[in-house]
């Protein structure tokens, strides 16, 4: 048994449960530190006044300013972030189904470029959260 997560013994009756849920966990926490690192680049972008490298030529490029509501979303992005690296880790030790299915729901935010893989991963962590015997898991 190999990848990250909690290794046990294969006559641990919890070892089948930790193969099915270690890919949509690692797939959430790569999700999680995207979200988190584009969040910090959208804030370092946004106080360097950068222009947007894609404004058509002959027009004038709009500088990104940092306005209250654009700090706002970067935040709560990278809280989301934060929120479903820490969901992903908890899955992939299962310790906390409440926080992994916490972590799942937070990928779901889609103001991140994140969100591209966030989704197909959030609800493939969900769905997997949800199958017989996982939540047992979680509980020894």
């Amino acid at each position: 048994m190999s990848g990250p997560g909690i290794h046990l013994p294969p006559t641990d009756p919890r070892a089948k449960v930790v193969e099915i849920i270690r890919a949509p966990a690692f797939f959430l926490l790569c999700t999680g530190v995207l979200n988190v690192f584009f969040n910090i680049a959208g804030f370092v972008l946004a106080a360097l006044h950068v222009t947007s490298p894609l404004a058509p030529a002959g027009t004038p490029a709009n500088a990104l300013e940092l306005s209250p509501a654009l700090a706002l979303m970067l935040v709560v992005g990278i809280l989301c972030g934060v929120l479903s690296a820490w969901g992903a880790m908890s899955a992939l030790n299962l310790k906390g189904y409440g926080l992994a299915t916490v972590g799942g729901i937070t990928a779901l935010y889609i103001l991140s470029p994140a969100c591209v893989v966030g989704v197909p991963v959030a609800i493939w962590m969900l769905f997997t959260l949800r199958r017989d015997g996982v939540r047992e898991a979680f509980r020894n």
